[in-house]
């Protein structure tokens, strides 16, 4: 009988192209107030982003761990995000979470460490907290059933800035392709979530009515167009240049864009809440949800 080695290698991680710098995070909650989401805090379990998007502002934030320029090739996995979310469940009792404002929670690094799912299963556990998630990756459907599981507190929302995949390419070369996102969005509206779409940053859109009947028919609910928003002194300003992309810092054109999803998704008074789950957490009818306890434990 051959015995085991005391000790032994982790296997080597599946993204060698991307410098993967594991942290332990003091803190995973960030206070924040969205005019169009009105949400209380913003989660982020990870540092940094793999899909390493051009025009990303993030890549200047004070708490980035490399320059700008290096932005996409480094990530930093918050290895306690879901523990210290679990010790603050209490500052998020009654509001919403929205995961995540400055890194994608889906972005490739994440099949590896899997913290945005563990992440989830903590919201899930907490049934008078709202949730949207918003990503540009269909590797979010690898997590299909706990999404299913919120019922009507939670949303998905896709970022899709241009209906051409040849413009992704130059902007976005590292996230999912166009295509892809599509059909993401229309498996998730399928199996009963809602679905918006974040038109932002927005770049160059060739077909604007084709682009918008493109997104009701992929089963979008809503739509939010959003400008770009450059750095001071922005290299990026160069691409938009040497590609004549220029018009899509006009503000005009933007106003233009959000004309033509108007016309296709009118306003409503109130949208229709996607139906319950039927592996979404009951209560008791006239009990009214409660967020768990500090001391809890779950199994």
């Amino acid at each position: 009988m051959t015995s085991l080695p005391l000790s032994f290698e982790p296997p080597p991680s599946l993204f060698q192209d991307v410098r993967v710098e594991p942290e332990e995070a003091r803190s995973i909650l960030r206070p924040q107030k969205d005019e169009r989401f009105g949400f209380g805090f913003a989660l982020s379990p990870y540092r940094g982003c793999g899909h390493g998007c051009r025009y990303c502002y993030v890549r200047d934030y004070p708490n980035a761990l490399h320059p700008p320029e290096d932005w996409g090739d480094w990530v930093a996995p918050k290895l306690n995000a879901p523990e210290l979310l679990w010790n603050q469940r209490h500052r998020f009792h009654g509001r919403r979470v929205f995961m995540a404002s400055a890194t994608d929670p889906y972005q490739p690094l994440e099949r590896e460490y899997r913290l945005s799912r563990r992440c989830l299963e903590v919201l899930l556990l907490c049934p008078t907290t709202e949730v949207i998630v918003h990503t540009r990756s269909p590797l979010i459907l690898q997590d299909l059933d706990l999404l299913k599981a919120f019922g009507s507190r939670l949303r998905v929302g896709f970022s899709v800035p241009t209906d051409d995949d040849t413009v992704r390419q130059v902007v976005e070369p590292d996230a999912p392709p166009i295509p892809s996102r599509w059909a993401a969005m229309e498996r998730l509206s399928q199996a009963g979530i809602a679905v918006s779409l974040g038109v932002a940053p927005l770049m160059p859109v060739f077909a604007p009515p084709t682009f918008a009947q493109r997104a009701r028919n992929s089963g979008v609910s809503s739509v939010w167009v959003g400008g770009l928003r450059l750095l001071k002194g922005d290299p990026f300003y160069g691409v938009l240049a040497s590609h004549r992309w220029l018009r899509v810092l006009d503000p005009s054109y933007s106003e233009e864009i959000r004309a033509t999803f108007r016309a296709v998704f009118p306003a409503r008074k109130r949208e229709r809440c996607p139906p319950e789950h039927p592996d979404a957490p009951r209560r008791a009818e006239g009990v009214p949800a409660q967020q768990p306890g500090l001391f809890d434990r779950v199994s």
